[in-house]
């Protein structure tokens, strides 16, 4: 059992910018939805563990798994 997370940051220029629906019948008929580029990918990582919660500290997030917590700093 893993935990996957994904931190994400915003994208200030794309913002304010309409999202562009794909052309096709899929997205048409609503099996697709718009691409939303106001977020990029900022960091991948995951734990070895099951999680099930998560808290926000100023520059840290601290995840609970069964057995203890883990504190992940986001700007390493």
């Amino acid at each position: 059992m893993d935990s996957i997370f994904r931190v994400l940051e915003p994208v200030n220029d794309k913002i304010n910018e309409r999202v562009r629906a794909t052309a096709g019948i899929g997205s048409r008929l609503g099996f697709r939805s718009a691409k939303s580029e106001w977020f990029r990918v900022y960091r991948d990582f995951f734990l070895p563990s099951d999680s099930f919660d998560v808290v926000f500290l100023k520059a840290r997030i601290a995840i609970f798994c069964a057995k203890g917590f883990e504190v992940m700093n986001l700007h390493e």
